[in-house]
């Protein structure tokens, strides 16, 4: 299948500009609310997931839960990176808060690097629609792994394939294997929203494919206006 017909709809995940201590602390809000447990824990889980530490605070008005990661070896091994893993490190947060309704509204994470500092805020809104359409790059990856072309290709929307088969599908995802060989595992590693040329809303989900000779990158296109996973895909492409 030609490679056009998979990733016409594709925009490029980072396209918005934006042994190791793994410990998470608390300072005093400027609103005077403590934080949560269980939004501790998450920032836990999230510096531990950059291998660094995490401190948080509430903002003064409360609208914002404002999370510094430092000395993160994830940031700095691959700064090219940054916006993808600081997505994840938003998304471990969001996942591991215990509860669907956040107090605030943002949380804006401070990513300080070995050689600078950046600023990046994610809706808790957004973060709750990745946590939906997660399962979407979870499937296709075990489709993947298990070489399940036929159900890998009813995850794509119709319109995308076209006249294009499973077989198609499938041709396209193996021509790489000679090279770095079959799919073993799959870690997630972020996320962003992007639009098609035609204006259309859709979630860029991806990650880090084990292979059996070389890792490769794992990422779809999810449209958000198709609420189903099947027949939701608009893309798939093995780089970042």
């Amino acid at each position: 299948m030609k490679n056009t017909i998979l990733l016409c709809l594709f925009a490029c995940l980072l396209g918005c500009k934006p042994n190791t201590s793994e410990t998470a602390s608390e300072s005093t809000p400027g609103s005077g609310a403590a934080l949560s447990a269980e939004e501790q824990k998450a920032m836990l889980l999230s510096a531990t997931a950059m291998s660094g530490e995490a401190t948080g605070v509430l903002s003064a008005d409360g609208k914002a839960l404002e999370m510094t990661i430092a000395n993160s070896a994830v940031f700095d091994q691959e700064s090219d990176l940054l916006p993808l893993h600081a997505s994840r490190a938003a998304w471990v947060f969001y996942k591991n808060m215990g509860t669907d309704k956040p107090s605030f509204e943002r949380l804006d994470l401070t990513a300080k690097l070995k050689d600078t500092t950046v600023n990046l805020s994610y809706k808790m809104s957004d973060l709750a629609i990745v946590q939906a359409r997660y399962p979407a790059i979870e499937k296709a990856s075990q489709m993947l792994i298990s070489r399940d072309f036929e159900g890998l290709y009813a995850l794509f929307d119709p319109v995308v394939m076209g006249a294009s088969k499973a077989a198609d599908l499938q041709g396209y995802c193996t021509q790489i294997e000679p090279e770095y060989g079959k799919p073993l595992s799959f870690e997630f590693r972020g996320f962003a929203f992007n639009k098609t040329s035609a204006g259309y809303d859709f979630l860029s989900l991806a990650g880090q494919l084990k292979r059996e000779i070389k890792e490769t990158p794992l990422n779809i296109a999810v449209d958000l206006g198709k609420p189903e996973l099947k027949g939701s895909l608009n893309s798939i492409k093995f780089a970042y």
